[in-house]
């Protein structure tokens, strides 16, 4: 019996990895002044092409059990895998990036 390394492959984006909650993005959609943090994934992009020095990547994910009102809850697993954070506005996607 032979065993083999594990391959692995290098990650097709470049920047920070955010998980972000699909189940909070859903829930904000019906909210006008809440739309942004409905498509993280567009406000990323954005921020990206403002700050180039500072890229982020999201992948949604399932619900994470934490369930804010007005809110999306994300985590980044790679600076800090243990603690989830809660994106309210815009500002705090820009607090996030700034804090790594």
């Amino acid at each position: 019996m032979t065993t083999s390394a594990l391959r692995t492959y290098s990650a097709p984006w470049q920047g920070e990895l955010i998980l972000a909650c699909r189940k909070c993005q859903k829930k904000l959609s019906a909210h006008k002044h809440l739309h942004p943090l409905a498509k993280l994934k567009k406000l990323v992009k954005r921020h990206n092409r403002e700050h180039p020095d500072r890229p982020l990547h999201v992948i949604n994910v399932p619900c994470m059990d934490l369930c804010p009102k007005d809110g999306v809850t994300v985590c980044r697993p790679a600076r800090d895998p243990d603690l989830l954070s809660i994106l309210r506005n815009t500002e705090d996607l820009r607090l996030l990036a700034q804090s790594r």
